[in-house]
């Protein structure tokens, strides 16, 4: 297991392998992204919408849950086989900015292009396999549709969606932070399932699922429109980027590097992590960086940046 610096220095080096992708490749990799959401998103209407009405209203947590026990195979397979998640990037690339490993314009670009990649597979996906395959034509799905696009797109004002996405992502981003400290297979899946399950059980707004699940719906003819859409994705982006980039990027970063305005320590004292082992291997790098030859630091930093392997 990673943790403190060691995690760190992994994130570091994922951040600085996705910038230095040409875009046509981000395109091509946040596409898939966007078809792997596709492909959960519809295993999850299948499994919420064949609930009946009547249980549904019993039991209004059912249909969550089923949706995010499926949905979170989406990011197995996203960081398993391959892919870019806009929300992930959003924690990866600002613990880069924050690190200087990441200047502010690539980024700025790279989080561009991801996010249209991302719609664009999502909508393949909403389209071809869930629309034109006619795979919720039946009165009890498109009943299901219907109430989920109003629940997201007629109900919630601006600010409501804003706040429900902050947790949102701070779950997604949990998770791809545990997959990358986990150092087994199993070990990931099982750190990519939980938060996931728990965001779209507490009903929080995630802006690249709702491209998938309100798309779905508005092509069955839910009562909103598309206008509604953008708006919901006005606030679940903003509140997103507040969850993933502020919440847990820079949060993990003060951690591992608090640099206190009123009080003076020569200490580094704890990292972000308490694992052991991982904590005395940053310990370690540090003191061998600090003891380099010509003690600039170039070479301990370096091997530290690049500790790890590329897992998102």
């Amino acid at each position: 297991m990673l943790s403190g610096l060691t995690l760190e220095n992994a994130i570091l080096f994922n951040a600085t392998k996705k910038i230095a992708n040409p875009p046509d490749k981000t395109f091509f990799l946040a596409l898939m992204g966007g078809i792997w959401v596709g492909i959960g998103g519809i295993a999850g209407i299948s499994a919420a919408g064949g609930v009946p009405d009547s249980v549904r209203l019993q039991w209004v947590s059912l249909p969550r849950f089923l949706i995010g026990s499926f949905f979170a195979f989406a990011l197995h397979f996203i960081v398993m086989f391959g892919g870019e998640l806009f929300t992930g990037n959003l924690m990866i690339l600002a613990i880069g900015w924050f690190n200087r490993e990441v200047s502010l314009w690539p980024l700025l670009i790279h989080t561009f292009i991801v996010y249209i990649g991302n719609w664009s597979g999502t909508l393949l996906v909403a389209y071809f396999i869930g629309y034109l395959t006619k795979l919720f034509v039946a009165v009890q799905y498109r009943s299901f549709l219907d109430e989920l696009v109003v629940s997201k797109l007629e109900g919630p004002n601006w600010g409501e969606i804003f706040l429900r996405a902050i947790p949102a992502n701070i779950m997604v981003c949990m998770a791809i932070m545990l997959s990358i400290a986990a150092r087994s297979a199993s070990g990931k899946m099982i750190a990519l399932w939980f938060p996931v399950v728990m965001f779209v059980l507490s009903g929080y707004e995630h802006c690249i699922a709702n491209m998938l699940f309100l798309s779905v719906g508005l092509m069955y003819g839910a009562p909103s429109t598309i206008g509604r859409l953008w708006y919901n994705q006005s606030a679940a982006v903003l509140g997103n980027l507040v969850g993933g980039a502020i919440f847990i990027g820079l949060t993990a970063h003060l951690s591992n590097h608090w640099k206190s305005v009123i009080f003076t320590s020569n200490e580094p004292g704890t990292f972000l992590g308490h694992d052991v082992e991982s904590t005395r291997q940053a310990r370690d790098q540090q003191s061998a960086g600090a003891s380099s030859p010509d003690n600039t630091g170039t070479d301990g930093e370096d091997q530290q940046k690049w500790h790890g392997d590329e897992i998102v």
